[in-house]
């Protein structure tokens, strides 16, 4: 009698350490180091310029890359900071606005509170950077800018009578 003897092969897995050049969906952000398997590697990624084999000089210019980054990040603070100081310093701005006894003749509009902050020290803000009361009325009112994650100012927006 014979036997016949089937030999199963067991599946292995290779992978392969890959530097995403772009976003990929389910896989990873850019310069990230990830395993992938050789295939996805070879016959998806590396041929539409999604990703890199790594190599000493792909992980230099990754790290390159990723501290010229944080120097642009720490810069933008810095500059945030140097806005707040000035907002903080001026501290009180005043808008005129036609009125009666005490309420405005419209409201005070962001255009306005960009003319004052301008005039008064320099600075352009954006409106998607302002956090601002609705101000139909005369009064004192604070104003939150929104200058970078972590750095806000407050001031306040004096509304008189013209």
């Amino acid at each position: 009698q014979r036997l016949n003897v089937v030999a199963m092969a067991k599946k292995v897995t290779k992978k392969v350490e890959v530097v995403l050049s772009k976003d990929v969906a389910n896989v990873g952000t850019v310069g990230e180091v990830k395993k992938v398997t050789l295939g996805h590697a070879k016959n998806f990624l590396i041929p539409n310029g999604l990703a890199e084999p790594v190599t000493e000089q792909v992980m230099s210019k990754i790290k390159a890359e990723q501290e010229r980054a944080a120097a642009a990040k720490e810069a933008e603070k810095e500059n945030a900071n140097k806005i707040k100081t000035a907002l903080n310093m001026v501290k009180n701005f005043n808008i005129k606005k036609e009125a009666n006894d005490e309420n405005t003749y419209g409201s005070v509009t962001f255009g306005e509170v960009f003319e004052v902050v301008k005039k008064q020290t320099g600075i352009e803000l954006s409106q998607d950077s302002l956090d601002m009361p609705a101000m139909k009325e005369l009064g004192v009112f604070t104003v939150t800018a929104n200058l970078h994650k972590e750095v806000q100012a407050e001031f306040t927006i004096t509304v008189q009578k013209a």
